[in-house]
């Protein structure tokens, strides 16, 4: 619930819960110098003028902010009117892709926003995320985090999964061959073997579902566990 109060002849109004603060301003008064700058922010009346008010009125004024407490995370969360899909593992793997690299560029909250729209884009290209993005940002505070909350459980539960897949067991000549030497190409040497697998395109590959993906590594992993025993077992019969 927002104060109402007149400055100047403008009437604006001061939030008092983050439901009524957007994700924009949120992200606009982490880097707030001084109180001028928040009431700026926070109601879009020029920083000049907000730097003539008094400071012990201006204290008064943003009272309802200091005294705004936590967010009240929300468990049915909609963002621009849908709901924040709750099955990401089922959406194009391009997007967990995004995900993962959305720490190399972004920190904190903002980093939060970015995956809400890499999720809630309706495509994945980046003009597509970027678009959404934006609109995520005139979304409350709120409903954003309780967004990126409910995305990055699933998110930890899909890396769970990932951790699980067995590791392949390289022979010292492997070793001595440079076979570490592929952990550069990271996902582009994984999408573009299983593209090479199923006679397909890398962009493809990238729009299959990430639980597709997971299992082609999955399934990928247990046949090459068994071609080492295999092969180990025959040679020892040789």
């Amino acid at each position: 619930m927002k104060t109402g109060i007149t400055i100047n002849g403008q009437s604006v109004h001061i939030p008092s819960t983050w439901d009524d603060v957007t994700f924009s301003q949120f992200l606009q008064m982490k880097d707030c110098k001084d109180d001028s700058v928040l009431l700026s922010v926070l109601t879009g009346i020029d920083v000049e003028l907000c730097r003539q008010i008094k400071p012990n009125i201006l204290e008064a004024i943003l009272s309802p902010v200091a005294n705004i407490g936590e967010v009240e995370m929300l468990d049915d969360v909609q963002i621009l009117g849908k709901p924040v899909p709750s099955k990401v593992g089922s959406m194009e793997f391009a997007r967990k892709v995004n995900c993962d690299a959305l720490s190399r560029n972004y920190q904190d909250e903002e980093m939060i926003g970015r995956m809400v729209a890499i999720y809630c884009a309706q495509g994945i290209e980046d003009e597509d995320i970027e678009a959404m993005y934006q609109l995520v940002l005139g979304e409350s505070f709120t409903c954003v985090v309780s967004a990126g909350r409910l995305i990055s459980n699933q998110l930890i539960e899909m890396q769970k999964v990932e951790e699980k897949i067995k590791k392949p067991e390289y022979e010292n000549e492997e070793w001595q061959a440079g076979i570490d030497d592929f952990k550069k190409y990271g996902v582009a040497g994984l999408v573009r073997g299983i593209a090479l697998r199923h006679h397909c395109t890398k962009e493809d590959v990238f729009k299959w579902s990430y639980n597709s993906v997971l299992l082609e590594l999955m399934q990928a992993a247990d046949e090459n566990a068994y071609q080492r025993k295999l092969n180990k077992i025959l040679n020892h019969k040789k």
